[in-house]
């Protein structure tokens, strides 16, 4: 019966957990481009403000369509690049090969996003400003300078990349290495939530995957809920929760054992002497 009253929250709060991750992994990728200060601020805006949602479904639907990051992320990459100076006319071309395919990349995921508005058709009409204008400038170098220019692109862009990996990696690190009230919470155990109506005690039925969501069934009806993971660290720290216990007998007494000290050979037949006890006695 637990079971199946908690079908429904675990959909529910996998499918959550699911698209907040997705959302992290779009801003993060966002972030480490923006960031690194040589992107038009009419891309940039564009990019926190829409492609965030494009990368964000990217990455929902990665596992049924497999490419779809890729695909979007190369996309973002190659619009950055387009409205960047092109000092040389390979470069130009390589610029006026590219614009159709990019073009029809954008449009592809901003249909798909469902973004229809006026809004849309100014900023492809700036863009189209934008490309026309690097495509006109006037080209005042030698060969020599151009290539030396080229060259010297060549290699930032080359840095770049390597410093957004190791942005990265920075990142997933830094959030590895965090330690969180909700870090030894595990399912069975059980809490009290102060409230404005006293104390109550629920059980901590689920914990997603990721261990972002947690989810939580009360004494009698009460329904479930949930608590994403940021949350229930808050009320831990702040003393509006606390946990009481963990699940069942052997639970109970290893709770204990563990709160009056370090866990040694005594303990455990301690443990196992108390738990046989109860066997018999039918405690």
């Amino acid at each position: 019966a637990q079971v199946a009253a908690l079908a429904a929250p675990v959909a529910s709060a996998l499918k959550r957990e699911k698209h907040e991750v997705a959302a992290r992994q779009a801003r993060d990728a966002i972030a480490l481009r923006v960031q690194a200060g040589d992107v038009n601020e009419v891309v940039s805006g564009f990019l926190e403000q829409r492609w965030t949602t494009v990368l964000t479904f990217a990455w929902t639907i990665e596992d049924a369509r497999p490419g779809a990051v890729d695909n979007a992320t190369r996309a973002m990459d190659d619009l950055i690049w387009s409205v960047k100076p092109k000092a040389t006319p390979e470069q130009r071309k390589a610029l006026i090969a590219r614009l159709p395919r990019l073009l029809q990349t954008l449009n592809k995921w901003l249909d798909a996003i469902k973004w229809q508005d006026a809004e849309r058709l100014q900023f492809f009409a700036r863009l189209a400003e934008y490309h026309a204008a690097i495509v006109r400038a006037p080209i005042e170098l030698s060969p020599e300078r151009q290539l030396e220019l080229a060259t010297q692109a060549a290699q930032q862009d080359a840095l770049r990349k390597v410093e957004m990996e190791n942005a990265a990696a920075e990142q997933a690190a830094a959030r590895v290495a965090e330690v969180s009230a909700v870090d030894g919470l595990e399912r069975g155990m059980w809490l009290e939530f102060r409230t404005g109506e006293g104390a109550r005690k629920v059980k901590l039925a689920w914990v997603s995957p990721l261990r972002t969501l947690f989810i939580f069934s009360g004494a009698g009806r009460r329904e479930a809920f949930s608590l994403p993971a940021d949350k229930l660290a808050a009320v831990l720290n702040d003393g509006g929760a606390r946990v009481l216990a963990i699940d069942g007998v052997v639970g109970q007494v290893l709770s204990d054992a563990m709160a009056q000290g370090a866990v040694n050979d005594s303990n455990i037949s301690a443990v196992a002497l108390r738990v046989g006890i109860g066997h018999v006695t039918g405690l």
